[in-house]
């Protein structure tokens, strides 16, 4: 009988629900775009859907663990289930997500912040594997972080270690869904790059076109990267000074575009860090991609189940 974890990883713009063995390998893996103003409801029954796709999926011979959720919200070793500071899904805020998976399912519910669970990834099997102290930083809807220190991951005493889309970068900057200002989410996310193309006239409706367009040499699209890669590079020297990293992982879809932002980013760090950490520390694109968070919260999911 073969061990599956059901590990899911929300996000702004997709819900993707894998079946997950123990050793890693994902055997099914099913995807929904993330209804707008998604609620609690909404959520679940597509949830449901999923699950029985991932189960009809599955052959005989395996044996349903767990249930792990990743999500864009704080969640301590123990936490209670309930989702808070959704800047990027502020509909589903309140909602006691580890209650409704465990009515709804019957199964052990495991839940994680979706960075840190890409973070546990990456550090699992993917770039920082063999890597003690690392940082994953995820550059999607929002921006996201997750730190592991001695090959564990920091949460902090609320879950909220890690929340590194929320540093500060100009104080009186743009407004952030987190009720500040000036967060490098508002500087290095999808969501970002597409406003800072749209103030500089560009029609460009995904990041991705904002990237392409400076691949064919558009000066406005290549200021929007430099600028991007500048305020997440001072985020980056901090983090360096603050934690020693020996490699910092950039994940998420604009990590697909690192050639773009990279040079301005390590100018950054190398000009800002202290000079031995900066020269020690290894700025690389992850491994595992988009499937950096369903791999990792799996793992926390089989780790909590051995205990």
């Amino acid at each position: 009988m073969t061990d599956i974890v059901l590990a899911a990883d929300l996000g702004g713009t997709n819900i993707r629900i894998a079946a997950v063995a123990r050793d890693g390998s994902v055997l099914h893996i099913a995807k929904e775009a993330t209804p707008k103003a998604v609620s609690p409801g909404q959520l679940m029954a597509t949830s449901a859907a999923m699950v029985e796709e991932c189960r009809h999926a599955l052959s005989d011979g395996h044996h349903i663990c767990g249930i792990a959720f990743a999500s864009p919200a704080a969640a301590a070793k123990d936490c209670d289930g309930i989702l808070r500071k959704l800047p990027n899904l502020p509909s589903l805020n309140g909602m006691n997500l580890k209650a409704e998976l465990l009515d709804r399912f019957g199964l052990p519910v495991t839940l994680e912040n979706d960075a840190t669970a890409a973070a546990i990834g990456e550090n699992w099997l993917g770039a920082s594997k063999a890597v003690r102290d690392s940082i994953m930083v995820t550059l999607g809807t929002g921006v996201g972080g997750g730190i592991i220190i001695n090959d564990e991951p920091f949460r902090g005493i609320d879950g909220t270690a890690g929340e590194i889309g929320h540093i500060c970068v100009e104080p009186d900057g743009h407004p952030c869904g987190c009720g500040s200002n000036g967060c490098i989410e508002q500087y290095a996310s999808a969501t970002a790059i597409v406003r800072m193309a749209s103030d500089l006239g560009l029609d460009c409706e995904t990041a991705e076109d904002v990237y392409e367009t400076a691949k064919g040499g558009d000066g406005r699209a290549i200021s929007v990267f430099q600028i991007m890669g500048r305020y997440l590079g001072i985020t980056l020297a901090g983090l360096v000074n603050t934690l020693n990293p020996e490699m910092i992982v950039l994940g998420g879809g604009v990590a697909a575009g690192i050639d773009a932002f990279i040079d301005k980013v390590n100018a950054e760090i190398e000009s800002r860090a202290f000079h031995e950490p900066a020269d020690r520390v290894k700025i690389v694109r992850s491994a595992l991609d988009d499937m950096a968070g369903i791999v990792g919260v799996a793992r926390s999911a089989f780790l909590a189940d051995a205990n």
